[in-house]
């Protein structure tokens, strides 16, 4: 092949190439990959992502009256109808109603709730054909400055998307339960009334987390239950109604380096065990509250107690952390709790109760 000819192909070959390309930037606007991915995760997902229309109907002798009502959002999980809200968007209603994102109405019904995760279930009935749910991801492996979407129904705006990073790990809401201590997500993503219930997704479209608040007075500071909470607590709202939650018998306080100095106590981490309750799970495990009650200023704190310092050989410190320990095993099992008690380390085994 001569050199020109040569030459000739390779200017047809940049023209075929460049051509390409000027196609390809035409279909996408030009748009970044990371654009490209934005749209993509909300494309998929907001099919499964519901408005949540609740209403209280109060009926009185001679009319029906409706004197509160709220909005909220929701998703799919599965594709048998159940979608998985907040509970303080439907928790004073009596009449529910979802909205899917084609604009149908469907009536939706109770099937359990978790007050302390700020969680509720519940049921439409649409054919599992409609339904495309949305997957979880993983919680625990989400970092600080990840990116995050959020798809809801801010301000009864219908299949609205908001976008941010994972701003902060391990915060704490005082109105969840002890095993949410230090585990929930915090976004700037844009949080405004209406977005509760809905999805907090990763680049993947996996739900990792269930917006639940945000700061009003602050902006875009919004919080979500990470989704691995969610994904325990599902199994026991669809064949309970509630979740399992071990009953505890103690109380107490965690451990720090100025109390461990203040009392001469020997550890500066752990979970100081002040009182037992009589014939409560602890006090059949053989765990011991303590005798010595010292009042510094306006709090009473019970010393010579057992201190556990791990659940499962993991390290504990809080009541959330003891809680979440517990949590693993499954009801009827025994976990293992490390105390330390009068100078040393032993095993105690906690026996979580069976369902009811």
């Amino acid at each position: 092949m001569t050199v020109p000819r040569i030459r000739k192909l390779f200017f047809l070959a940049c023209i075929i190439i460049l051509e390409a390309i000027a196609a390809r930037g035409q279909s996408t606007g030009l748009l970044l990959p990371e654009e490209q991915n934005t749209i993509e995760v909300f494309r998929r997902s907001s099919p499964a992502v519901v408005h949540i229309n609740a209403r209280q109907k109060i009926l009185l002798k001679f009319e029906d009256i409706t004197p509160k009502s709220g909005v909220g959002t929701g998703f799919f999980f599965d594709r048998e109808g159940h979608v998985l809200t907040n509970l303080h968007v439907i928790e004073e209603s009596n009449q529910v109603e979802v909205v899917l994102d084609d604009g149908r109405r469907l009536n939706a019904r109770l099937v359990g709730t978790a007050p302390g995760m700020d969680l509720a279930v519940l049921k439409v009935d649409a054919p599992a054909s409609e339904i495309t749910p949305l997957s979880f991801g993983d919680s625990s492996e989400v970092v600080i400055g990840q990116k995050v979407l959020a798809v809801g129904h801010p301000l009864a705006l219908h299949n609205t998307l908001t976008v941010g990073v994972v701003s902060a790990l391990n915060r704490t809401l005082e109105f969840l339960s002890p095993e949410l201590e230090d585990s929930v997500i915090q976004t700037d993503a844009a949080i405004n009334p209406g977005n509760s219930g809905g999805p907090l997704l990763n680049s993947r479209g996996e739900v990792i987390g269930v917006v639940t608040a945000a700061v009003g007075e602050a902006q875009n500071v919004g919080f979500a239950v990470p989704s691995n909470f969610a994904r325990r607590v599902i199994p026991d709202l669809l064949r309970m109604g509630h979740p399992y939650r071990p009953a505890l018998g103690f109380s107490g306080r965690a451990l720090n380096r100025y109390l461990a100095d203040l009392f001469g106590v020997p550890l500066h981490e752990g979970f100081l065990v002040e009182e037992v309750a009589s014939g409560s799970p602890a006090d059949l495990a053989g765990l011991r509250g303590g005798e010595r009650a010292v009042t510094v200023g306006e709090e009473t704190i019970v010393l010579d107690g057992d201190i556990i310092t791990a659940v499962s050989g993991k390290k504990v410190r809080t009541m959330g952390e003891i809680a979440r320990g517990l949590l693993e095993g499954r009801p009827g099992e025994k976990v293992a709790l490390t105390i330390y008690r009068k100078g040393r380390f032993f095993p105690v085994e906690f026996l979580l109760q069976p369902m009811q």
